[in-house]
This record gives structure tokens, sequence and C-alpha cells, in this order.
């Protein structure tokens, strides 16, 4: 169907037109209140990966190992003071209590499975390190001489300094982090003080922190849209110049909302930032046609046939547009992570309602809506904003200059390329970079960091590959062993616990000697007289009751993307050189370190395939629109260079690639070619009226590139409106996107002028050419 027969049946159904869109966008309405928002840590998990894998068999045989960490910090004197030991217990014991905690993985001072071994005449006992609080300076030294003989308390649970305990709890799987949080912080404000200060971290703690503050980004919004709206109407000058833009993105918005929960899918931290990037891209697109619509409006007189000519010129531009948006959005599903799957959904949603929002209501409202008046009939002075085009258009006057523009951009286009092969996947920095360095969070990880050995957890799966082939002694030194190669390669590993350690600290009794005995027997019995004197089920946090499976437990310092190479490169070196028992198998990694290490894999292997399957299909659906292989390179230009700067400012910057960047470049580059893509439809337009190219050119750029750089301008404010959040990742991702975004802008309006003039493309030259869908 050609645009002329296209125009001519939404302006014939012009009241369906604006009707229509505006019922559906009423009926949406009563379902976007049920869409909940909520962060959980299952939507960034990748859905394959053999990490994830290793995690959930360690969920199955060990239960849940949602961490929460919690350090008790005394402000005067040390911990071992009776009112902050009773504190301290009764503060355990509440976490204990908690339907949603695995009680067997809960450490502490009060804990019933942390021991203390007593040496005795008739042979030894092992009962609760702190039994009873101690209240006379005399037991307090006991107390303080007990847990320095214990290799596996002083130092993990208790500072060296005595300064700071610390309580972990692992939850089950399938308990929403948010209830852990509020749980915990309740528990946690009823016993803080002046003489203690506590700090918590852990996923659950910062799922549930984020979900706390999500509510601030709407404000955001509300300053931004404002902003937006104000820019609008100085810009046109009229009423329908704000509000028609205001009505489609309101209902690009809700139609898209509106699908995203009849599909069943949920808000998060990172979707909740694509409603209004809807908005902000739907407002975008209408100004193309509200700037087309004025300029037409200056000197036709016929309503229809303005509505007609408005939608007959951008109709070609503004398809091949929405397709690369929606690329943009829809190549987001090649990354197996829900989170990013969410971002995929709802912004192709959004990207089609626009076909509703802008191509039929808007046209279908020229051709209804009286014509607007103006006191300037012959548009002089398009202030600002023209000015500013015009200083573009005055780098390309003459071939020197053009030249040297493009050198320019050669030059930074190598400096990004050197840049970009410094991109990092993963964290950088200790904490998470979700909040800032000052956040509570951020501030806990560090004070566990420094008061203990690390609270970021990795696992090793181990197997047996007989029964109680993991009680024999080689397979217990080679657990033992492993945890030893790990923690002193890696200056990051801290605290490591496995069932080795229990059988370690039962020799170091016995024998005072600590290590892995040499007798499958003596392990045997090590087990049997632990068990019979401790609390039921004391190992089953280790190893499981028919010693089938056990685990390897080291916490690290941190989670940078380095950190988490290392120390799987390190568990892979171990394994190929020093593995040699053929009773056991070693599976890996599991824990927070293995899922991040599995999110990051995923990041560098999907970041490639996403931006290359993309970038065809936008260069083929270009070719399609320009029916000139030359026209799609060149529209390939600025995009290209956009996409390096962007990507090479990554690397010098050490803005490091993880799930809250990941979009970015995929969205950059798929609404970033819009602005290419109505400037070259407009050039060619002009040129098959009869005008040389520069002429053309230049009158493009006052035309169509006011609404471009103005569109542009209205995009880059609402994403980078982001950056005022008060999540890190929120900022990251609005500061990058809108970087890119104004890039793009800025390099059509440049790079693509410069580079037509120079090369001279033939897809330009005739009246004969006209763009095809």
């Amino acid at each position: 169907m050609r645009e002329r027969d296209i125009a001519n049946f939404i302006v014939k159904y012009r009241f369906i037109g604006i009707i229509l869109p505006l019922f559906l966008c009423i009926v949406c309405i009563f379902f976007i209140p049920e869409i909940k928002i909520e962060t959980r840590h299952l939507d960034f998990i990748p859905t394959r990966h053999h990490f994830v894998s290793v995690q959930q068999s360690l969920n199955q045989l060990f239960g849940g190992l949602n961490r929460v960490n919690i350090a008790i910090e005394t402000r005067q004197g040390d911990i071992l003071q009776p009112h902050i030991l009773k504190k301290i217990k009764a503060l355990a014991e509440d976490i204990q209590l908690l339907d949603e905690v695995n009680p067997r993985r809960v450490y502490s001072l009060f804990a019933q499975n942390v021991k203390y071994i007593e040496i005795r005449p008739d042979g030894f006992s092992v009962h609760k390190l702190i039994r009873q609080i101690p209240q006379t300076p005399l037991e307090i030294n006991a107390l303080r001489e007990k847990i320095k003989h214990n290799p596996l308390v002083y130092g993990p649970i208790v500072s060296k300094d005595f300064k700071a305990t610390l309580i972990q709890a692992d939850f089950r799987d399938g308990v929403s982090s948010k209830q852990i949080y509020n749980k915990i912080k309740k528990i946690v404000n009823h016993y803080k003080s002046q003489d203690v200060v506590i700090y918590l971290s852990g996923y659950p703690i910062l799922e549930g922190y984020i979900d706390e503050h999500l509510s601030f980004i709407l404000y955001v919004f509300i300053v931004a849209l404002v902003i937006i709206l104000s820019l609008l109407f100085v810009a046109f000058r009229k009423k329908r110049g704000f509000l028609l833009p205001l009505v489609a993105g309101s209902v690009s918005v809700g139609l898209s909302l509106a699908a995203f929960n009849f599909l069943h899918y949920k808000l998060n931290p990172f979707t909740i930032l694509i409603p209004f990037l809807i908005f902000v891209l739907t407002v975008s697109h209408s100004v193309q046609f509200m700037e087309r619509y004025f300029e037409e409006s200056r000197s036709h007189a016929d309503r229809k046939e303005i509505a007609r000519k408005v939608l007959t010129s951008l109709l070609n531009p503004i398809r091949a547009s929405l397709f690369t948006d929606f690329l943009g959005f829809a190549s987001l599903i090649l990354i197996p992570i829900p989170a990013i799957h969410s971002i995929a959904i709802l912004g192709s949603l959004g990207v089609l309602s626009i076909f509703l929002s802008v191509i039929i209501f808007l046209p279908a409202c020229f051709a209804i809506f009286p014509l607007p008046r103006f006191r300037d009939i012959n548009n002089n002075n398009l202030g600002v904003t023209a000015g500013i085009l015009r200083r573009f258009i005055a780098l390309w006057q003459k071939k020197w200059q053009m030249y040297l523009i493009l050198l320019i951009f050669i030059f930074l286009f190598i400096i990004a390329i050197y840049g970009s092969r410094h991109i990092e996947v993963g964290e950088v920095e200790p904490g998470t970079s979700i909040l800032y360095w000052s956040a509570p969070y951020n501030v806990a990880e560090r004070k566990i960091n420094r008061y203990f050995a690390g609270s970021n957890p990795y696992y090793i799966l181990v197997e047996g590959k007989a029964p109680e082939a993991l009680l024999k002694s080689e397979v217990m030194q080679e657990m033992d062993d492993l945890k030893k190669f790990l923690s002193q390669n890696a200056d990051e590993a801290g605290y490591s616990l496995s069932v080795a350690d229990y059988i370690k600290l039962m020799h170091l009794a016995v024998q005072h000697h600590f290590a892995v005995p040499n007798s499958d027997k003596t392990i045997g019995e090590y087990i049997f007289l632990y068990e019979s004197n401790s609390f039921p089920g004391v190992f089953d946090a280790f190893i499981t009751p028919d010693h089938h499976f056990a685990n390897i437990r080291l916490d690290l310092k941190d989670c940078r993307g380095k950190t988490i190479e290392k120390i799987i490169e390190l568990t892979r070196t171990w394994l190929e050189k020093f593995h040699h028992s053929k009773w056991v198998n070693f599976d890996y990694a599991g824990g927070l370190i293995g899922i991040l290490g599995a999110t990051n894999a995923i990041i560098k292997e999907g970041l490639i395939k996403n931006m290359a399957i993309m970038s065809l299909l936008i260069f083929i659906r270009i070719i399609l629109a320009l029916r000139s292989f030359t026209g799609g390179l060149l529209l390939f230009v600025p995009l290209g260079f956009s996409i390096a700067l962007t990507f090479g400012s990554f690397g010098l910057f050490h803005i490091p690639f993880t799930v809250a960047t990941l979009p970015v470049a995929a969205m950059g580059t798929g609404l970033g070619v819009d602005y290419s893509i109505y400037l070259a439809a407009r050039i060619k337009e002009e040129r098959e009226k009869g005008v040389d190219l520069l002429t053309a050119v230049n009158k493009s750029v006052l035309t169509c590139g006011k609404a471009v750089f103005f569109t542009g301008s209205i995009i880059t404010i609402g994403v980078w409106s982001w950056v005022w959040s008060n999540l890190k990742l929120q900022a990251k991702l609005g500061g990058a996107l809108g970087f890119l975004l104004l890039i793009n802008m800025l390099a059509a309006l440049i790079i693509l002028p410069v580079v037509i003039l120079l090369f001279k493309p033939s897809f330009l030259g005739g009246k004969d050419e006209k763009m095809v869908d």
C-alpha cells in the first residue's frame, strides 16, 4: 500500500483515528494499577549457564543461599561486655526464629553450630561456644581465649580486635527479598542504640533497599515531564504543539503498560524506566510530525491536504525509524536474563504503540483541527535553534572545512577504538555499582570486609562417586587443598569453610595438629563423635546426611569482575593440575560469585552477538528504505561513530558493562539512527524538487534538522533526568544512554551532511529515485 493511499485512508476515517486511541488508552488505565513493582534476584540471573545449574543443585541439596550479613560494631570497648553480648544473643535468636530462615545456615556467637571442643582426661566433649553470657572479668577472659583458639570463629565471626561480630543467615529459596528486608529491618531497628552500630549487607538487603527507594524516580519523571512540555511550548508557541505530543505519549505508555501486564510481566528497577523512555520516544517522533505540520500550514489552506502531505512525506522515514527502534529493544531478547527480557518486551510494545499514537492519531487530529494562526507568516526567525543550525551549516560551506571536520571525527574515532579495547565487564569497585559509594549498603560492605574475611560467597559443589566416598582422607585432603590454594593465590579471598575444617578442628583438639588426618577410620570417628555431641543436623549445611554431596565455601572481599574471573580461573587451574582422586568430582561456580560470573559471561557473549545482529538488520532496513547500498553505508557512518565513541568512553573512563549498562548499546543504536533517517529522507525529498545538493542539505538541516535537534535535545534531557535517581544503577543507565543519543543527534547533523557533500551519493541525485518501505 503506497504512502498516499495510507494517508487518504487515515484522513477519510479521521474520527475513528482519534476516538480509537483515546478509548483504548482510557480502558488501559484500569489495568495499569494491577502491575506489580518489585526487585527479585532471580530476574538478574541468567537462565542458561552452567554456573546457574550448579547453584540450583546447591539450593536443592543445602537449602536457599540468600545470605544476609548483620555486623554489630561497638562504639566503645569491645563486644565482650555482658550488655552487648545480651543484645547480640537476642538479635541472633530473633533472626533464628524467622520462618523464612534456613536454621542450618545461621552463624553467630550463639548459634548451635558454633562449637567449642573441650578436652578431658576421659575424652572430650563438644558444646556450644557460649552457653551462658559471662558476667565476671574471669569469665570474659576465658571466653576471649576460647574465641582466639577457634580459627572458625576468630576472624570469621569475631573481628581480630573484638570490636565487631557477625551474624550470617541464609534464607530459603523462593522468599522475596522485600519480605526478608522488611523483617530484618524491623528486628534490627529494635536493637539499634547508642552503644552499637548495626550494618546490613547481602543480596536480599540490596534488593529490599532498591525496592524501598524506587518510588523516588517517579518524582524525577514528573520534573522531567514538566521541563519537556515547557520546551515544547517554547518551541511551537501553540497549545497543540505540546498537548498533542503529550496525548500521543500518554496513549503509547498506557497501551504498552496494559499489554505488559496482560502478558504477566512485572516492573523492576530497569523496566520502571522504560515507560518514561517510551513517552519521550513518542514525543520525539511527534515533534517531527508537529514541525512538518506547522511548516505545511504556512503555505496550505486545506487542513485535510496538509494532513495527507505530512503523513505522505514522513510515513516512510518513521516506519524505518520505528523498525530500528523496535530492533533496539527486541534484540535484547537474545540475552538470557529475565530483567533484560522485560526491557525487550515492554520497549517493543511501546514502539508498536507509536504506530497508533503518532502515525494514525496525529494526522487524524491535523485533518480535523482548525489551522493554526501565525504572526510571522514567513517564519524567517526560528529562534535559538536556527542560530545553532546555521552555525552547523557554516561548517561545510568550503571543502577544506569538510575535510577538517572529517579528520577530527576520524581522530576521535581512533581514540574511541583504543578506549573500547579497555572495556571491563562486571563490577570495578567493592560493594555494588547499583548504589552510590555512600549508600548504607556499600558502607556496610566496606565495614564487613574490613572487620571480617569477606562477605561475597563462592561455593564449589563436591560429589562423591561411591557411598561414603567423601569420608575418605584423600577426598578430605583435596577439599582442604583446593580451599588453601584459592586462599593463598587470591588476595581477595577471605573466610573459607567446609566439613574438612571441622575434621581439622577435632584433630587439633585430639592430636594438637590442625590438619586432615591420614586415616579414613579416624575421619569417620570424628564425624560420629562430633554429631553425637552436637545439635542434630550440625553438618547438614556442609555435607548431605548420606555423605554423597558436600560444598566448599569461600567468602571474597569484593565481587569485581576481575576478582570473579581470577577465582574461577584459579579453581579451573587447580582441578586441571592437582585433582587426582578417583572418588570425587568438583563442580563450580555457585553462590553470589558464581551467579555474577555467569552474568558477566553472558554479557560478554551477548554484547557482541546483540550488536552484530542488530547492526546488520538496521543496515538492511536502511538499504531497503533508500534503495541504495551506498545510502545504507552513509547513514551508518554517524551511527558507527557514536557507537564507537560510547564504547570508547566506557573504556577510557572505566565504566563497566554490567546488567545496568548492557541495554545502553542496543537501545542507543536503535533509537539513535532515527535522526539520520529523518534527515536523509528530507534531503532526498528536497533533491527531488530539483535543487542542487548543497541547497538541499542546507534547507533540510534548517527544517528537518530543527526537529532533529529539538527531538534529540528532548529525549536526551528526558533520559538524563535519570541521573538524579538515588539509585546509581538508574543514574548510570540514564547518563550513558543520554550521552549516546546526544552524540547520535550531533553526528546526524554534522557528520552525515559532510559525508553526503563529500561523496555525493547517487541515491540523492535524481527525481525518479523514491524511497521504498
